[in-house]
């Protein structure tokens, strides 16, 4: 890792567990799926602040429409596309 963790952008897999009342090893999960990005140092993962908007939708298709971790990170990744996509188009 070439830069040094700033606690201002980053929050920890505790943080953000308690921030979104999900449990710390479903958070690790969607780590693992590449739902959300983190950086992993001093067996502590880190989350990029600009994440936590990933999370809350990771979050919403979890609890609300019963997706599982690898479906969350297909529709987050389509979304993407799509918005990359949408923005070409608009130019």
């Amino acid at each position: 890792m070439s830069e040094i963790i700033s606690e201002s952008q980053y929050i920890t897999v505790v943080e953000l567990s308690k921030l979104l009342c999900v449990p710390q090893a479903i958070i690790v999960e969607w780590i693992e799926h590449e739902v959300i990005y983190a950086e992993h140092k001093q067996d502590i993962y880190y989350i990029a602040a600009s994440d936590i908007v990933r999370a809350k939708s990771a979050m919403r298709l979890a609890y609300d429409l019963g997706v599982n971790a690898s479906g969350i990170s297909i529709i987050l990744q389509l979304r993407e596309k799509i918005q990359q996509l949408e923005a070409l188009l608009n130019k």
